[in-house]
């Protein structure tokens, strides 16, 4: 099961009387199958385990974490099991898919704001000593001296203000779309989440572009930093940064209730961050502020995908 050519799909939890384990979902080129991976005298460590490599099929933020929670405490030959998974996983690269059926089993069974991580100290960081509490009494982290402790760039309050953000600026793009709500009549909505220069294209260009917000909060989800696959998630991640920052100087009420069951952290809202950290590049920018418009060949390069990040999936449909 660790060739080359086996496509890890998800993983997922078996409970039974006589023991507990975790299945991997796997392709060959012919269709799903399912093989067992692992045996655990226990169901949370089983579903805990599970989840965690669903969660590293996906890229999630806290993947790593949520290992060592269960490894830690795990039978010798899981753990020898797993870190051979994991050289396999990491030896196909890109080439591995993101899967469908691990980011849904990851959707129905966490909150998306909380796989989020407040603080990146280990709690007795080597170099700093006994730095705990988040880092705040800490010297070194304080000045940025530390390169362990380093500062979280998305955190869950953080995430819970851009998701809000993805979602109002989706709604207003298929808005413009449909010709309903805010931008009846073809006039552009107050948030600005269509650029001047494609405010005039048909309604699938708009409709995939809407769907780019919602793919990056999809990303949000399953606990991942939300990765532009293309030129329109480029342009509709910077602009949902930017309305984030808005919702978080203007909109109290809002706010306190985004953040009311989510801890807090020295690295909430920082945008700057955002935009320094989630883009490839910035060579999108200038389409922003364009008055256009574009030219149509310009206008289906939006949509074209990067080679360098897992691309959606095709089979993907729409919200609205």
């Amino acid at each position: 099961m660790s060739g080359a050519d086996t496509l890890y799909l998800a993983f997922a939890p078996q409970h039974a009387p006589d023991g507990h384990q975790v299945l991997a979902i796997i392709s060959r080129g012919d269709g799903p199958e399912v093989e067992p991976l692992v045996s655990l005298p226990d169901a949370p460590s089983v579903t805990m385990l599970a989840s965690a490599l669903n969660g590293v099929l996906v890229q999630q933020v806290i993947a790593d974490q949520r290992l060592s929670a269960v490894l830690d405490r795990a039978p010798e030959h899981v753990t020898k099991t797993i870190s051979a998974l994991l050289r396999s996983l990491a030896s196909t690269g890109e080439d591995q898919p993101a899967s469908c059926l691990a980011r849904q089993l990851l959707i129905d069974g966490d909150d998306g704001s909380l796989l989020f991580p407040t603080t990146n100290c280990p709690g007795q960081c080597e170099f700093c000593g006994t730095c705990r509490n988040d880092c705040v009494d800490c010297p070194e982290c304080a000045d940025g001296g530390c390169e362990i402790c380093l500062p979280v760039t998305l955190t869950p309050r953080t995430a819970a203000v851009l998701g809000q953000a993805l979602a109002v600026l989706a709604d207003e793009a298929y808005d413009l779309a449909y010709r309903t709500g805010m931008g009846r009549d073809g006039v552009l909505g107050p948030l600005g989440a269509v650029p001047a220069c494609v405010a005039g294209q048909d309604e699938w260009f708009l409709r995939r572009y809407a769907r780019a917000f919602d793919d990056l909060s999809s990303d949000l989800e399953v606990g991942r930093h939300p990765t532009p696959t293309c030129t329109a998630e480029e342009i509709a991640l910077d602009l949902a940064i930017q309305d984030a920052e808005r919702i978080y100087h203007d909109e109290d009420e809002l706010v306190a209730g985004l953040e009311a069951e989510l801890p807090a952290s020295r690295s909430d809202y920082n945008w700057d961050t955002l935009q320094d950290v989630l883009f490839q590049d910035k060579d999108y920018e200038g389409l922003l502020t364009y008055r256009g418009p574009l030219d149509q060949q310009e206008v289906e390069r939006w949509f074209e995908e990067f080679g360098n990040v897992p691309p959606r999936d095709q089979r993907r449909g729409f919200r609205r």
